[in-house]
């Protein structure tokens, strides 16, 4: 319901007094803490903050069959029930009388370069701790590419990419189709898309990325920093629904889900699935850590370090350890597009 992708131009807006349009983000907010409470009970409150004053923009644009007249972007902060609050920004998407239709943040990049370290596919060292941490294993490394800041307005956006005679297009998962310009550093969506799909021309590759709106006739969507790609996956039809995470690693071939409460870790040739609670998500140094509620393992390390994975050739944004059993786990993790990124 958050993958939504704002395509239309924004037009002038009548100005609206600063109490209504403070008084529609407290609105916006109310709406889309009902909506992360259902994707997370972790999630506390969503409250929306007085400055930056909210901005509103008229839109002429569908999401879904609902059509959208107007946007509200407003900063606010993210409460958890166990953990530390942090602000970010938010739109909220307004029908004609300006109710809210739909609520997602934007990713938080103030504080970081860039969503992706410069250091990628090798694990980050581990995070002071009294728990047991993993040996480093086998992850696969991706290319060294220079990142670049990105601008606070860029989105999240998942489609498909298909190269259609030497232009790129993109197929949003909520939206027609639009032109796409790589402006990823060394160009690496499209060297991805060229490794993956063999170079078959037409051939689509499921594709995250952080992007800015393009303005002008025919104007399009420029992709400025790439976050997954992948042609064996189920891409806009894959359904994260509760679980906050999805992993995967080989030699054995894994899986692991999390959501707000458990974990559940599946190993090709193993014993049957092991779900066990955790005890909520901790960060220690950029590392993101689940521990098991009433054992000393499994641990769960999670860090945001470009991953590919060493059989399907698919780009990750994190890679994930995992020490189960005394055996140590390295894979790539996936982060539920729905919810605020981590």
């Amino acid at each position: 319901m958050f993958r939504i992708l704002l395509i239309a131009l924004p037009l002038a807006i009548g100005a609206l007094p600063a109490a209504a349009q403070g008084q529609m983000a407290q609105q916006c907010a109310t709406f889309g803490e009902a909506q992360y409470r259902k994707l997370s009970p972790s999630i506390d409150r969503v409250t929306a903050l007085d400055f930056p004053p909210p901005a509103l923009e008229r839109v002429e644009s569908k999401a879904g069959s609902q059509a959208v007249t107007a946007a509200l972007t407003l900063r606010g902060k993210l409460t958890y029930r166990n953990g530390p609050p942090f602000e970010t920004q938010f739109v909220c998407l307004l029908d004609s009388q300006y109710r809210p239709l739909f609520f997602y943040a934007l990713p938080t990049l103030a504080t970081r370069s860039a969503p992706t370290p410069t250091t990628r596919g090798t694990p980050a060292p581990p995070p002071p701790t009294d728990k047991a941490v993993l040996p480093l294993g086998q992850v696969a490394t991706a290319p060294e590419v220079p990142r670049q800041p990105l601008p606070a307005s860029a989105v999240r956006l998942r489609g498909l990419v298909r190269d259609l005679g030497g232009r790129l297009q993109l197929l949003p998962c909520d939206g027609a189709p639009l032109t796409l310009e790589d402006r990823t550093p060394d160009q690496e969506l499209t060297r991805a898309l060229r490794e993956l799909t063999a170079g078959k021309e037409g051939r689509p590759m499921f594709v995250e990325v952080y992007g800015s709106r393009e303005v002008g006739l025919g104007a399009g969507i420029a992709a400025l920093e790439l976050r997954r790609a992948a042609v064996e996956t189920a891409g806009c039809r894959e359904r994260f629904d509760q679980r906050e995470w999805i992993a995967v690693g080989n030699d054995p071939s894994w899986r692991l889900e999390v959501t707000a409460r458990d974990l559940v870790l599946s190993v090709l040739g193993g014993a049957s699935a092991q779900r066990v609670a955790h005890t909520g998500a901790q960060r220690q140094d950029g590392t993101i850590m689940y521990t098991a509620a009433e054992a000393p393992e499994p641990v769960i390390l999670i860090d945001e370090r470009r991953c590919v994975d060493s059989q399907s050739g698919s780009l990750f944004a994190y890679s994930i350890q995992i020490k189960n059993e005394g055996r140590a786990m390295a894979g790539c993790a996936a982060h539920n597009p729905a919810m605020p990124a981590p």
